[in-house]
């Protein structure tokens, strides 16, 4: 069972264990879709040059700040248990942000380059 998986479940409720064993599968969801975010983050692309670095770098920056202001406008507006559900899922929402941008800005970069040649 992949650790997304585990956490959705999980989230909704519909496994119910022991405390200290889901303390367990809670901590392991956790920390698998954190690894697992990392590796497909840090990828590498299969033809890596320049470009391809400058375009990671810029969908990095950009998911960042887009982060920091959705994190700052979700503690704002946000209190009480829900505040919870908010930072759960902004343990995973800045490598999602970052392969979203960036490989809507590969797509756009390979839809251009044969244009070039």
């Amino acid at each position: 069972m992949s650790t997304l998986t585990l956490g959705i479940l999980l989230l909704c409720g519909t496994l119910n264990y022991d405390v200290k064993y889901e303390t367990f599968l809670n901590d392991t969801a956790i920390i698998g879709i954190a690894l697992g975010s990392i590796f497909i983050t840090c990828s590498r692309e299969r033809i890596e040059d320049e470009m391809t670095s400058m375009i990671r770098l810029k969908a990095l920056l950009t998911s960042l700040y887009t982060y920091v202001i959705m994190l700052i406008i979700g503690t704002l507006a946000i209190n009480g248990i829900p505040y919870l559900y908010v930072m759960m899922a902004c343990l995973v929402m800045l490598p999602i942000i970052f392969v979203v941008l960036f490989k809507y800005e590969m797509h756009k970069y390979n839809k251009e380059k044969p244009d070039e040649e």
